[in-house]
């Protein structure tokens, strides 16, 4: 009887630990399948950052910018961005020194959510992002009204630079906040560090502002607030 007794009690614990192991791959299996389930195109957002006319108004009406971006959603883990737009300056110093320039700009790069997101409908839309850009400007830039010492016969001489075409190079690294306020409809924060990555050499004229980048510092600071619409 107790032998018929601790094969039964034997049995079961082997079936137990059996089962375990198989419930547990059964559990990874759905768990693979339902990620595996995401289908690689997941839309596109196109939005406009609204920060540049707010900040001609009333921040600094000496520039300008236009931009426009749009972003791609694969499986909601990476997107590619593109960021293209118009953008110039008109400056006079204190001593009258004139500075003005226009061209257009653009930007590729990727954003990756920093954070998990949580297995809910609303995964792909409320997201923390950090990522980062390359970043292209060709354009002309004029400085008028420069005075410069004569050294050898003394005195000051104005001279004028028309039109200097250079093109620029720069890397971003930004992070921030995107929410859907409305079905489709998303609102975006973004924190900007640029870095310029062909600086001026020694004895050339550096621009004071550069279509896309801002003023023309080996790295700079910028803030984005964006308004967009995403097509699925």
């Amino acid at each position: 009887m107790w032998k018929i007794l601790n094969y039964i009690i034997l049995s079961s614990l082997l079936c137990i630990i059996g089962i375990q192991p198989v419930a547990a791959q059964s559990d990874e299996k759905k768990e693979t399948a339902k990620k595996d389930s995401i289908g690689l195109w997941q839309g596109i957002l196109v939005e406009t950052d609204l920060v540049p006319l707010v900040q001609t108004a009333i921040v600094n009406k000496d520039i300008f910018r236009f931009q426009g971006n749009v972003q791609v959603n694969l499986k909601n883990k990476y997107f590619p961005t593109l960021e293209a737009g118009f953008a110039g300056a008109k400056k006079s110093s204190a001593e009258d020194v004139q500075f003005k320039t226009y061209g257009l700009f653009g930007k590729v790069g990727i954003d990756i959510p920093v954070f998990k997101p949580k297995d809910k409908s609303t995964q792909e839309s409320n997201l923390f992002l950090a990522g980062i850009r390359l970043g292209m400007s060709h354009f002309n830039y004029s400085l008028n009204n420069l005075t410069i010492t004569d050294g050898y016969w003394g005195g000051t001489e104005p001279i004028n630079f028309d039109k200097i075409a250079t093109t620029k190079f720069w890397f971003e690294i930004n992070a921030g906040i995107r929410v859907e306020v409305f079905k489709n409809i998303f609102m975006g924060w973004n924190i900007k560090n640029r870095h310029l990555i062909n600086k001026a050499k020694p004895g050339e004229i550096a621009p004071w502002y550069i279509p896309g980048y801002g003023i023309g510092k080996d790295s700079d600071w910028g803030f984005s607030y964006t308004l967009g619409y995403r097509f699925k």
